[in-house]
């Protein structure tokens, strides 16, 4: 009995209840966990050979056991999938990391007399943190309007009341309380501390409304000196608000927006904090594609996980994307558990609150580009180092072959500059010479055209040409170069070895997944896979609604499909023996004959 088939016979005494599935090598070690409503039809849907993700094949391959533990709902199994994910960090879970660490504030209430700090790292130890900010400048001068409107002690000074002690001069220049010199009761400081977090919570209306009252009543009292400090401390605030983004209808509620982009390679997921109407922060966090496809199932977990990490409170109202199927419900039930009330999580799909979500994407997919733009720079220059090029590619052009057997023979062809892709420089080729299945030939056809249209139109010559394939296909493609006058250079990745091979290095060429250069090559390559693939299918559906198949009894439009997939025309499908036409999935032999008669 092979591995797989001892994990399928287990899989058959799995409760059918909620729980969490913890997949293990033969070692006991933890490779990945996950929730499941079902937990035998989840594990089920992984060794039912239905999944096409290759990193599927990968995973199974390293199980060797699968333990589960059952739950009562299917809250439960979230809250405890994401308490074991933070605690054994399993290889094969989406590591929920932001991209770097931004600042937080943190405001020391766990001392007698508290201060305000710019941190990089939260910890549990009592103190109340706000952030992180993304704007840093913005973020420091925000501090310093805070502190004077505050008068909050900013010094290194043990902040105990002595009163025989002279203050620093941040009291002579009434920037400061003088904590430090007993100036200030403890119950006074703590009523400015309270100011302070009412405005860090972004409720910097409500700050600027007790001040104005107090105002009022020193001004009544003909207290004009503290009436007037007063005053300053309210443009001081004022001046501190305005350096936070105000959202258009500032909605006086706390509310988080998530958006996501997906450039095919990686998951850019970005967070909008809202307190009071006021956007507070701006999180990013990228997760890599062939690791975010194992939490697909569960994409409610990343939520879960963010919220257990991050410091704060849960917020009123919670947004969420409509493209990625998470289950408002079951983290509405848990954040409301979490938070001791209610929680509205909200899956807009049209009117302001999906415009909110829409800009939280319109983030996402800016980062991702910057990103991108980043990382395709510091490609080009390893790629040009690690391949002895001549000179740095910043023009490639990449192509693909799709077809299917015979049929329906195309190629892709997708141009980059500077790491970043220029789709209107894509290109689509019909294959026309080349008979039968020969993919060096078709290969060679659509590199040729290429070039000749460039050389006929007076237009420059790409710097590099990255072939999709190996030593065979990238020979191929250097005949068709020997032809043309001062060719681009070129190179070829091999899918299943991820090896370079190119003219200038005598040798091929193997990295590590994180180095820019197979990074960007690797992006390029699937980005042309992608493009071919996609003009191939077009092309077929196209066949697939002129064929006759559909017009024949008993054939359906997914059988059609089927057969034209298998079959590529008509005439090949009248040819086909019984046998084969009953191999097709759907058909027995008894529907194959019938099929059979009706097409002669």
């Amino acid at each position: 009995m092979t591995p797989i088939q001892k994990l399928r016979a287990s899989a058959e005494s799995f409760p059918r209840t909620p729980g969490v599935y913890l997949m293990k090598d033969a070692r006991d070690r933890l490779l990945y966990i996950g929730k499941a409503r079902d937990l035998r039809s989840r594990i089920k849907t992984y060794l039912g050979d239905q999944d096409e993700r290759r990193q599927v094949p990968a995973l199974l391959a390293r199980v060797d056991h699968i333990d589960w533990i059952a739950t009562s709902s299917e809250s439960e199994a979230l809250i405890l999938e994401a308490n074991l994910v933070r605690k054994h960090c399993p290889r094969y879970n989406v590591d929920l990391k932001d991209d770097k660490h931004y600042p937080y504030l943190k405001v020391t209430t766990n001392e007698a007399f508290p201060r305000l700090l710019v941190v990089r790292r939260v910890h549990k130890d009592g103190a109340r943190y706000f952030g992180p900010y993304t704007d840093v400048t913005t973020m420091r001068r925000m501090v310093s309007y805070a502190k004077k409107a505050f008068t909050l002690c900013d010094c290194t000074r043990i902040l105990a009341p002595k009163p025989d002690s002279r203050p620093c001069i941040n009291y002579a220049m009434g920037r400061c309380s003088g904590a430090c010199a007993g100036k200030i009761s403890q119950e006074d400081y703590r009523e400015n501390i309270t100011l302070l977090l009412k405005f860090l919570s972004g409720r910097s209306r409500d700050v600027i409304s007790d001040l104005e009252t107090r105002m009022a009543d020193a001004s009544a009292r003909l207290e004009f000196e503290l009436a007037a400090s007063l005053r300053d401390q309210i443009e001081l605030v004022a001046s501190a608000s305005r350096l936070q983004k105000v959202d258009l209808r500032a909605e006086k509620i706390d509310r988080d927006v998530f958006g996501a982009r997906d450039d095919g390679r990686r998951l850019c997921l970005c967070v909008l904090a809202f307190r009071q109407g006021l956007l507070m922060s701006t999180r990013h966090f990228v997760l890599e594609r062939r690791k975010w496809n194992y939490a697909s199932a569960s994409p409610d977990a990343l939520i879960a996980r963010y919220y257990q990490d991050a410091p704060g409170e849960l917020p009123a109202e919670v947004l969420l994307p409509a493209d990625m199927g998470f289950d408002a419900g079951l983290l509405e039930q848990w954040f409301s558990s979490q938070r001791g009330r209610s929680v509205r999580v909200h899956v807009p799909r049209k009117g302001r609150k999906a415009e909110m979500v829409g800009m939280a994407a319109e983030n996402a997919d800016l980062h991702l580009k910057q990103r991108a733009s980043r990382d395709g720079i510091a490609g080009l220059e390893e790629l040009r180092r690690v391949l002895d090029l001549p000179r740095e590619p910043r023009v490639i052009e990449a192509f693909d072959i799709s077809n299917l057997g015979e049929s329906f023979a195309v190629a892709g062809m997708v141009r980059f500059t500077d790491g970043l892709p220029q789709k209107p420089g894509y290109r689509k080729f019909r294959i026309r010479t080349v008979a039968g299945q020969n993919d060096f030939a078709m290969l060679m056809e659509a590199v040729s055209r290429r070039l000749c249209r460039l050389e006929r139109e007076g237009r420059p010559f790409p710097d590099l040409m990255l072939i999709d394939g190996g030593k065979g296909q990238l020979h191929a493609a250097m005949k068709v170069l020997g032809e043309f006058e001062d060719p681009p250079m070129i190179a070829s990745l091999a899918k299943k070895e991820e090896v370079l091979f190119s003219p200038y290095t005598s040798r091929p060429v193997g990295l590590p997944e994180t180095h820019p250069a197979r990074r960007l090559v690797e992006r390029i390559r699937d980005e042309a896979h992608r493009f071919a693939v996609t003009y191939h299918r077009f092309v077929r559906d196209r066949q697939f609604k002129g064929s006759s198949l559909q017009q024949v009894p008993g054939v359906g439009p997914k059988r059609a499909r089927l057969l034209l997939k298998r079959f590529g025309s008509l005439a090949r499908l009248k040819r086909a023996p019984v046998e084969e036409v009953a191999s097709v999935k759907g058909f027995s032999r008894k529907s194959a004959e019938a099929l059979k008669a009706r097409l002669l």
